[in-house]
């Protein structure tokens, strides 16, 4: 199955969203078609080889709408251009709509302008007629939809215009006819201001659909459009675009790096904060990647060019975060549904309520008036907007922070989750094992030397760790002979002559050293102790331990205090890792676990209804990772245990855990909050238009409801952009919380 995401044009409400999803869902091959209004693209599994992109194409212009273009820059360029047209539009109808409305309401002032009935007439079409031109977009899309069978906003939109246009020339017939009174029920005003409200709820509406994208518009604005690229020996500067595989570039101090590359010359600090979200710059020497898009610190790189275009991480992160605004959360599914029927059901309520009030003896005049009301009163604007644009603004904070939702449905399911699983290596801590202290009688740099020359050749990780330390004290490592390791234990050798033994307590004394009491003591502390003796005699301890991240603590806590249970789960001995939990304020640990193990507790813990988020960064954390209710994927690790995942931190701070379920709360919050105005609204409003205050005897207003109608069925629309607007300024509280010194 292949996915593709395809740009789509002319969509305004949740109809036109459920329109395309039928087109495209009904062509054999395609599993599943997901048509978002928050950000205008349609994503689309198919099997490619029973379908061509080009089917799925004529699918959705088919169904009335466009395939705008693949370029992202592109269509960027062609949402300006729709924004500004509408703005266009926008000015151009409340150009007019101003003084049609006056001279319609004129006399209600009683003004007396000096204008003939059926000159009257005439100049408020003249003054329709540009109004109309500015909401062509409302008839050119809606009569076709509703003509089809599939009725959306537009067609409301229309069918109320056109009802209230309809009233105004029967009125006109009338004044041409000699009724000079029939000038003041024209309904032109009406149609005028319809079209003007509404064009401006949808501008706003626009406008602020192109906000919630900013952050990935910024994301793919930050790679730099030239490169230094040495070829054949002088420096040349080319485009970005044009840098191929094993390219040698230079990126000179405080240049941004163009592309992902390995660095094979020179040493310097990269800031990587718009990849991970951390603000401290990381050491990069030769060997280490650099991404596209970070930016170099005070030292000069050379770097072999090794992706380019859409294969770096910064086009990855893109694509992912663009799938994930594709997809659709569970919790939309209510929206879905109403909308699906929505647009049918006001048509018939405004038809019931016109003949309603025909049958209750008022006018025709009246009862269109109040279909036209319900008509635009009932716009599913709202309804279709409550939820993708919360996820478009959700999923744009977590990047912000370096949290990657894959799906919508991550992002949900990370607000409901109560408990959370970690790994311990490399999760909790750093991963990988570093000297914290040193136990001698001799010089401390001399015991480490001796100890880092017995383990030189050595590729323990603890070994690798001694001499890592000895390298940073500035301990020198002399030459040694007659290396033995001995499995299990320890190895022997000589160094400098003096015959050295180094491993456990058990291997020292089998080979008849006198081990001082409480010399491994720091074992007790989940620390690992490698002892030494020279020419027969106990030299000293070296304890050894894999840290704990410094943000580790501060993770830990704010989870508590969001209310989550939190569980380690190791293959580390149980003695460590129940120190590390102690020290990490965790009360449930499982140690010495095997990686079928860690999924049987995640099993277990969702047959007790617990719904489940694993932390882990290895291939045997992948099982569990899959099995998790929100599988979180530390960016460090794997690529298998990055596949596995529903959310990937593209950090190795262990605060971006609660803070993805921070952000999952409050977006899920958002929608709710969202689904609730924009039912709430059409709750309250569909009975007004239908005519309840004049049930309950106030009917002064119901000449000007088709106008009220409009204004309110903009604010609507307003009000739940503004509150999906309103989300952006959330920043988690875990990532505000201190790390450890």
């Amino acid at each position: 199955m292949k996915t593709r995401i395809f740009r789509v044009g002319g969509m305004t409400c949740a109809a036109c969203s459920n329109r395309i999803n039928t087109a495209v869902q009904a062509l054999d091959g395609v599993q599943s078609c997901n048509a978002n209004i928050g950000n205008n693209t349609a994503t689309v599994v198919y099997d490619e080889t029973v379908l061509k992109e080009s089917d799925i194409v004529r699918a959705i212009t088919g169904a009335g709408y466009q395939v705008v273009s693949d370029d992202r820059a592109e269509a960027d360029r062609m949402a300006l251009k729709d924004l500004a047209d509408r703005k266009r539009d926008l000015i151009i109808a409340i150009a007019f709509t101003i003084p049609l409305s006056f001279l319609a309401m004129s006399h209600m002032f009683g003004l007396d302008l000096g204008l003939e009935a059926m000159t009257m007439c005439v100049v408020q079409i003249v003054l329709l007629l540009p109004i109309l031109y500015a909401g062509r977009r409302f008839f050119r899309k809606g009569f076709p939809a509703l003509f089809s069978k599939s009725p959306t906003m537009d067609s409301l939109v229309s069918l109320g215009c056109t009802a209230s246009i309809l009233l105004g020339l029967c009125a006109t017939w009338q004044v041409w006819n000699g009724d000079s009174m029939a000038v003041h029920s024209l309904y032109f005003d009406s149609a005028g201001m319809i079209i003007a409200l509404v064009s401006i709820g949808k501008y706003l509406e626009a406008r602020s659909k192109y906000r919630t994208n900013d952050s990935l518009r910024r994301l793919l604005e930050m790679a730099p459009d030239e490169a230094t690229v040495i070829r054949d020996g002088p420096e040349v500067t080319v485009k970005s675009t044009e840098l191929v595989l094993g390219d040698i570039i230079l990126v000179r101090p405080g240049e941004k790096v163009p592309t992902d590359a390995t660095v094979v010359e020179g040493e310097s600090a990269v800031n990587e904060s718009m990849l991970t979200g951390e603000s401290i710059p990381v050491t990069k020497r030769p060997g280490d990647v650099i991404y596209g898009a970070t930016v170099n610190g005070s030292g000069s790189l050379r770097a072999k060019v090794e992706k380019v275009g859409e294969d770096t991480v910064l086009f990855q992160i893109a694509r992912m975060m663009e799938m994930a605004q594709g997809t659709k959360a569970p919790v939309a599914n209510i929206a879905d549904r109403v909308a699906a029927v929505f647009v049918p059901v006001v048509i018939v309520i405004a038809v019931l309520a016109c003949i309603g009030w025909l049958l209750a003896g008022r006018d025709v005049e009246f009862a269109l008036t109040i279909a036209v009301s319900v008509l635009v009163i009932s716009c599913p604007c709202a309804l279709g907007l409550a939820t993708p644009l919360a996820i478009v603004v959700g999923t744009g904070i977590g990047t912000k922070h370096g949290i990657l939702y894959k799906t919508a449905a991550s992002l949900e399911g990370a607000a409901n989750i109560d408990t959370v699983v970690l790994d311990k290596t490399g999760t909790c801590t750093v991963g990988h094992p570093e000297v914290v202290s040193v136990s001698s009688e001799m010089d401390e740099k001399e015991l480490v030397g001796i100890v880092a020359a017995a383990e030189k050749d050595s590729e323990h990780p603890l070994g690798e760790a001694v001499v890592r330390y000895a390298s940073k004290i500035g301990a020198g490592i002399p030459e040694h002979s007659g290396f033995e390791s001995v499995t299990g234990g320890g190895v022997r050798c000589s160094v400098g002559g003096k015959n050295v033994l180094v491993g456990s307590t058990a291997f020292l004394e089998e080979c008849g050293i006198a081990v001082p009491e409480g010399a491994d003591a720091a074992a007790s502390e989940g620390r690992t102790c490698i002892l030494a003796s020279v020419d027969g005699s106990y030299a000293g301890t070296i304890a050894i331990m894999d840290p704990i991240r410094e943000e580790s603590p501060a993770a830990i806590a704010s989870m508590r205090a969001d209310g989550l249970r939190v569980m380690m789960v190791t293959g580390d001995r149980k003695s460590t890792a129940e120190h590390i939990a102690a020290e990490l304020g965790i009360t449930e640990v499982r140690a010495e676990t095997k990686p079928g193990d860690k999924l049987e507790i995640v099993k277990d813990l969702q047959v007790a209804q617990a719904r489940v988020a694993m932390t882990g960064d290895g291939i045997n954390d992948a099982p569990a990772l899959t099995q998790a209710d929100i599988g979180i994927a530390v960016g460090s690790g794997t690529d298998i245990a990055i596949e596995s995942a529903d959310v990937v931190m593209m950090n190795d701070d262990l605060r971006s855990v609660p803070a993805s379920i921070e952000i999952g709360r409050a977006t899920l919050h958002n929608i709710r909050q969202n689904l609730f105005f924009a039912f709430v609204y059409n709750a309250i409003c569909i009975p007004i238009a239908a005519g309840l205050p004049v049930l309950l005897g106030y009917d002064g207003l119901v000449d000007q409801m088709p106008m009220i109608a409009a204004a309110a069925m903009s604010l609507s629309s307003i009000s739940v952009v503004s509150n999906a607007m309103r989300l952006r300024s959330f920043r988690p509280s875990a990532l505000s919380a201190p790390t450890s010194p």
